[in-house]
């Protein structure tokens, strides 16, 4: 068996038996989203003038701005992920935070588009779909790799304080390990995907559906 025929199997297997997670972790989002736009939107409108003149003040050829290249990109949201995985060791609090931050962030930004356009809401929405159909799912795969993450490292230490030996508890607990890797590995191919649509073809896309 190949390589990439046992990677898919595992990549199967995990999303079958993770998928309720996967939905709740992504209604979590879409919910967390919505809300932060609704209750962004009376603050942005009261202190638009700050944040146009904010706006209008940054240097033209700020990157952060005017976009990134892939590779930043990819390394950016790679860093982000890695942390919330590797910090879900800590009782799965990264997991949970750093979706909620995400989602809340990317709500918040929608009035601020549209407060200083008439159609900014809209282009956003639309900037956000391509790239954001890989990369919203793969920071639900993140916080899902980590709440995985969590629960093998919990259950072996429970299985070792029932006097199991340290090889056996693994044994007993590794395909959740195993499933957390494969999971946050197919959350890297998606970052790796999104990152071009990203850099160069969402805001094209945003200005050509709904106008600059």
């Amino acid at each position: 068996m190949s390589i990439l025929t046992k990677f898919k199997d595992l990549a199967v297997e995990s999303i079958r038996d993770n998928w309720k997670l996967i939905v709740v972790f992504y209604v979590i989002f879409i919910i967390v989203f919505a809300a932060t736009w609704i209750v962004s939107a009376d603050v942005v409108s009261s202190n638009i003038e700050n944040l146009t003149g904010a706006m209008n003040a940054t240097p033209s050829g700020d990157t952060a701005v005017n976009g990134e290249n892939a590779l930043s990109i990819f390394v950016h949201n790679e860093m982000g992920g890695l942390m919330t995985y590797l910090g879900s060791v800590f009782f799965a609090i990264a997991a949970v935070v750093m979706l909620l931050y995400n989602a809340a962030n990317l709500g918040a930004t929608g009035p601020i588009f549209s407060a200083i356009s008439s159609n900014g809401g809209l282009r956003y929405l639309v900037y956000l779909i391509p790239h954001g159909i890989f990369e919203i799912t793969a920071t639900v795969l993140e916080s899902v790799a980590g709440i995985l993450l969590f629960m093998f490292i919990f259950r072996f230490l429970r299985a070792m304080m029932a006097r199991k030996c340290a090889s056996v508890a693994f044994e007993e607990n590794k395909k959740v390990l195993i499933q957390s890797l494969v999971i946050f590995v197919i959350s890297t191919i998606l970052l790796l995907i999104a990152a071009p649509i990203e850099a160069y073809f969402s805001v094209p896309f945003s200005e050509l559906i709904v106008g600059v």
